[in-house]
């Protein structure tokens, strides 16, 4: 009899030992399995919130490329550069007093016009005024030299042609030239240079063949040139006189005259 109660007894412990494993053993694979089940469903969010940030980025992309499609093949190819690689591209605009960085003046209206176009997303401008210089005092001082170093992708210069004006001899103002287009080449070899004369003056005698060797320089070089005097009553004209102060820079009709002209060139619809 004894024995009989230690059998029974040694089966019922054999099979509580028994049952308890099973039970275990369900429980882990339970929580395995939920645990890859959250792994699964984490993965799977991940991947939809990359897809949705891919998906704007590349909308994104397509907005940009649009807004600048009709721009000259100049600043197209510079601005698809730049967008390819998330970038926004580096307008600089250098020049004298009649590159004013007063507000109202046109480098500032221009800037405003093109952050309002493009977002500052796309675009970033810096205006310098240099004034009271020559091209020689500019490069013999080194004046540009930090500007350069900031590698704009896009260089608007008015090389201070009206200043130099009967200070100094035309083929070394166009050596200055050289020299200040060469040292910002160094910093950013894919620079887009845009050349521009300062503002026209009435009834000027050498004045305007200085504006057309200027031309016939920046043309030769394969540079971009903007004659915005087309937009200005003539300077044999003193018509002329209503646009400029008496020191001879624009005034808010001549400012307005420049800048319209240049936003047909960097704003095409």
């Amino acid at each position: 009899m004894r024995k009989f109660l230690l059998g029974v007894l040694a089966i019922v412990t054999l099979s509580t030992l028994a049952g308890g494993k099973y039970h275990w053993d369900q429980r882990v694979e339970a929580v395995q399995f939920n645990g890859q089940k959250e792994e699964v469903v984490s993965v799977q969010g991940d991947g939809e919130e990359e897809k949705k940030e891919k998906a704007e980025k590349e909308r994104k992309r397509l907005l940009q490329l649009d807004k600048v499609n009709y721009l000259p093949p100049e600043l197209k190819e510079t601005f698809k550069k730049k967008i390819e690689k998330n970038e926004s591209v580096h307008l600089m605009i250098i020049g004298s007093s009649s590159t004013s960085g007063d507000n109202g003046a046109w480098p500032k209206e221009l800037e405003k016009a093109l952050l309002d176009t493009y977002g500052q997303d796309l675009i970033k401008v810096t205006c310098k005024e240099i004034a009271e210089k020559t091209s020689q005092q500019v490069v013999k001082e080194g004046i540009h030299k930090p500007l350069a170093e900031m590698k704009p992708d896009i260089l608007l210069l008015e090389p201070f042609l009206l200043y130099d004006n009967g200070e100094i001899r035309m083929p070394e103002r166009l050596k200055n030239l050289e020299t200040i287009l060469s040292d910002f080449k160094k910093q950013n070899p894919d620079i887009t240079f845009i050349i521009q004369p300062a503002n026209p003056i009435s009834g000027a005698y050498y004045y305007p063949q200085e504006e057309a060797d200027l031309e016939k320089f920046s043309r030769e070089r394969k540079y971009v040139y903007l004659n915005h005097w087309d937009a200005w009553p003539d300077h044999r004209s003193t018509e002329l006189k209503d646009y400029l102060t008496d020191e001879n820079i624009p005034n808010e009709k001549g400012n307005k005259v420049w800048l319209d002209y240049l936003m047909k060139y960097f704003v095409r619809k």
